[in-house]
């Protein structure tokens, strides 16, 4: 057969095998697919092989009722993950028609938001929807997954909105000039509609379109904040849930809280203080904030600072970046992935996991000591968020997941390393081509360009922002769940109060 013949025999294979729940079939277009994929392939080829890959998983995954459970790890989800992604990041997705770019990026999107992912499956089909608008897929699972992210916002007005967008996203994806993929897509209006339906009896739709106020907030006292804010808009940075949503000036703030803690009176003896774990969440959103605002300075600076003056430094002929500017990049980025190991120690603390502190990672605290296998507090949690976090580590982690990311997110553990411990050769973005030869890897360090670390701390920045949404929702639902099960116990309660912005100014006396 030729290339197309063979991918058509094994889309057909996979398809009957889908809708007679039949395994074997499956299993075979697999095999079919890497006989295939040994041919010297033509890259919209090869990129539509992998989508095929995918899909076939996704088949496996389907009969073995795989998405139905709560198992922390799967095989099936695993394999459909990375041919997703590999998938979206080939050199050759870019040649594929729009229709089939958006299948890809929702059908990544979708499973993101399966495990637990839900802040970056949204940015999935957000990224499908600006390829084509009305892609119905896309809209419609964007309208459910924004309806679950809903369910675990606690701030009222917050959980409006997300439902109205839920509920607007599920009407577009049902509207007469939404783009269908498939010729039986009847079944699929159908779910929405409904949704949209019960969205539409749960929340007053037009009362919370009148209060949204979506384009009113904090703009800034000058030029320079203004500026500031509207980048953390554009990049999605700000602790809000509304900026998810999109860069709306009602986003440019960082609310995210924890939730209210219960803690049994004899659980720390003597101590009548808050829950130390309040003050530390306080303190990740604090090194986060200030993380965000260097990242920012260092990226927009322009000028010689006056401590860089004077410091006698070599020129090795690389077009070396040496300045506070950069240096405000690396330690942004040192800070952000920094944080991702404090919430592990966060999860070992709250979930009473036991570890050792100074082994606690975020890539092992999942594991039993000194194995590669998961705790049994989480191999059927049902905490959504919680196996968000987990599965985010995988990303990070995993050899195979991370090397199958988007180029802006891999090697981003190789880049703290080199940071904290080693070498990383940064020279001005432009030179990079024509200084550092074609493996940035060497025995002495990392080279890479000032432009990829900045993109690289941006994903870093994001990474961050999303496991601090994740851990205070996984939190949020222990909380719920402790008030369910102790619903007879008695309680008492200690208010806390926000810290005020002008107790932060620094006084030595």
């Amino acid at each position: 057969m030729s290339d197309d013949e063979a991918l058509e025999h094994i889309g057909r294979l996979i398809d009957d095998s889908c809708d007679a729940a039949f395994e074997r079939g499956a299993k075979r277009a697999l095999y079919l697919l890497d006989e295939l994929t040994k041919r010297p392939l033509p890259e919209e080829t090869a990129v539509l092989a992998e989508y095929f890959r995918a899909n076939a998983w996704a088949t496996r995954s389907q009969i073995a009722n795989i998405r139905q459970s709560w198992s922390w790890e799967s095989v099936e989800l695993q394999e459909e993950m990375l041919a997703l992604t590999r998938a979206a990041s080939h050199p050759g997705f870019m040649r594929l028609d729009n229709g089939r770019r958006c299948q890809i990026l929702t059908n990544r999107a979708n499973l993101l938001n399966g495990v637990g992912r839900s802040i970056d499956a949204i940015a999935g089909w957000d990224e499908a929807l600006r390829i084509d608008p009305h892609f119905a897929m896309a809209l419609g699972n964007r309208g459910a997954g924004l309806r679950y992210y809903a369910g675990m916002v606690d701030d009222n007005r917050e959980r409006a909105i997300l439902a109205l967008h839920a509920y607007d996203s599920l009407c577009k994806a049902v509207a007469p000039d939404a783009m269908h993929e498939s010729p039986n897509f009847l079944p699929v209006v159908a779910q929405f509609k409904e949704t949209a339906e019960a969205l539409g009896r749960a929340v007053n739709v037009d009362a919370v379109r009148a209060m949204q106020n979506l384009d009113q907030g904090k703009q800034g006292r000058s030029k320079v904040e203004r500026a500031y804010r509207q980048w953390c808009l554009d990049k999605r940075l700000f602790l809000c849930s509304l900026n998810d949503l999109g860069s709306y000036l009602a986003a440019a703030t960082d609310e995210l809280m924890l939730p209210g803690i219960r803690e049994r009176f004899d659980e720390r003896p003597g101590d009548y203080s808050p829950p130390p774990i309040i003050g530390f969440f306080s303190q990740m959103k604090q090194e986060y904030v200030s993380a965000r605002y260097m990242l920012f300075e260092g990226m927009s600076s322009t000028r010689v600072h006056f401590s860089d003056r004077g410091v006698m430094l070599t020129n090795t002929l690389d077009y070396p970046l040496y300045s506070l500017a950069s240096e405000k990049v690396r330690t942004a980025f040192r800070i952000a992935y920094s944080l991702l190991d404090k919430i592990a120690f966060l999860i070992d603390r709250y979930w009473k996991l036991g570890k050792v502190p100074a082994h606690i990672s975020f890539k092992n605290v999942w594991m039993v000591e000194k194995k590669q296998r998961l705790l049994p507090q989480f191999e059927e949690s049902n905490n959504w968020s919680l196996r968000g976090l987990y599965w985010l580590s995988k990303e990070l982690f995993d050899d195979q997941l991370k090397q199958t990311t988007s180029a802006d997110a891999r090697e981003l553990h190789a880049i703290r390393n080199a940071l904290e411990h080693t070498y990383l050769r940064v020279s001005m973005g432009w030179a990079k081509p024509f200084m550092i030869g074609p493996s940035s890897t060497s025995s002495f360090g990392i080279a890479i360009g000032s432009d990829e670390l900045e993109s690289k701390a941006i994903r870093v920045m994001q990474i961050a922002r999303s496991a601090l949404f994740y851990v205070s929702f996984a939190i949020r639902h222990e909380e719920r769940k402790k008030l369910r099960d102790d619903s007879e116990d008695m309680v008492g309660s200690m208010p806390l109060y926000w810290f005020e912005d002008r107790w932060k100014r620094y006084d030595p006396n």
